[in-house]
């Protein structure tokens, strides 16, 4: 992904408005209550948890669900910190439009889109949360974010592995 999409995307984070796992009234009162320098981390956090919900239940690789039960154990861990709940943010109209295009897949195709939003969702957060690392005000979720850049660096070279062998 080239800096142009990168950026774009994370403005669309902080300025596309949450679509909500629910409704959009929920989505619009759970982020009326959160810190807006937290927002694009939980927001980035729960488009991975809705994403791994699926491929837990849909993905035909074990390695893909394995990664995915991983993801939601440890998004729902960095909102805790963050002091939100999964699902809290809700997701920008971009990653909902991704989250329904890859319900619509299944098989090998299904398996493949996730692994590839999952490491672009993952740039993603490595940058929000190496920001929030240098900058964040709340302890709690700064400590969060210095530990989860090795975290998601991790990931990245776990889903690239992953890549390699679905392809």
């Amino acid at each position: 992904m080239n800096r142009r999409n990168l950026m774009g995307g994370l403005a669309g984070l902080a300025v596309a408005g949450a679509m909500p796992f629910a409704a959009a009234t929920d989505a619009l009162a759970a982020t009326a209550t959160i810190d807006r320098a937290k927002l694009p981390a939980l927001m980035g956090g729960d488009f991975a948890t809705a994403t791994s919900q699926l491929a837990a239940r849909r993905a035909s690789s074990r390695a893909v669900k394995a990664f995915a039960e991983l993801e939601i154990a440890e998004q729902a861990a960095v909102a805790k910190a963050f002091g939100s709940r999964p699902g809290a943010a809700g997701v920008s109209r971009r990653q909902a439009a991704m989250i329904e295009e890859l319900r619509g897949l299944s098989g090998p195709a299904f398996d493949v889109m996730y692994v590839e939003g999952q490491i672009m969702g993952h740039k993603e957060l490595l940058k929000i949360h190496q920001a929030y690392a240098r900058t964040g005000r709340d302890p709690q979720a700064r400590g969060a974010s210095i530990v989860g850049v090795t975290g998601i660096q991790s990931h990245l070279f776990l889903l690239n592995s992953i890549r390699s062998q679905l392809a």
